[in-house]
């Protein structure tokens, strides 16, 4: 995707951004992320971002795996730390703050509906995201299937996210060993 070999400084100024403007968690980041990474700085496919959320949903916060998974791609070992460090940093830094002008004049009531006015903005980068994410890859039933059983498993029997991605990865594992081999021969 890339011609030119991303500097360390760029991947800095990126994550920096992200980690100062991304607000409403992980899955609202990783739109903001999509957005620069793939959309703007054309850095990766949005195959090779998809990938790279998959595996950071294995680990943990995966919007910091993400910043490492997407750092690591573009400059090895020490893209990713950088990536890393200024992804976090910002974070860091605002909570901090934060937590303690929280403390001192949280019982505020405007102060209380304005943090209750950011939940519908950050559905909406969430559904934005999986929308960009999913768009070109729903081409059949199958897809649609995947994200209905997806979502049965995940909101009814609760199942953990580690959970369905092992099983999403089994059934990947015995389509292709099974079905799309067969197809070949």
């Amino acid at each position: 995707m890339r011609k030119n070999k991303v500097t360390l400084l760029e991947i800095a100024k990126t994550f920096l951004t992200i980690g100062t403007i991304g607000f409403g968690g992980g899955l609202a980041i990783i739109a903001l992320m999509q957005e620069y990474c793939v959309i703007r700085k054309k850095w990766l496919s949005i195959e090779e971002f998809s990938h790279g959320i998959a595996l950071g949903q294995f680990l943990g916060p995966f919007a910091t795996n993400a910043s490492i998974f997407i750092g690591y791609r573009l400059r090895g070992f020490i893209g990713g730390l950088t990536a890393l460090v200024s992804f976090l940093a910002p974070s860091i830094i605002i909570v901090i703050i934060l937590s303690a002008l929280y403390v001192n004049y949280h019982k505020i009531p405007s102060l209380q509906l304005a943090l209750k006015s950011i939940n519908p903005v950050v559905i909406a980068l969430i559904l934005s995201a999986a929308f960009q994410m999913g768009k070109d890859k729903i081409k059949s039933l199958e897809p649609i299937l995947l994200v209905l059983i997806t979502i049965f498993f995940s909101l009814f029997l609760k199942m953990q996210v580690f959970a369905i991605l092992l099983i999403a990865l089994v059934y990947g594992y015995i389509k292709v060993r099974f079905f799309e081999m067969e197809a070949k021969q």
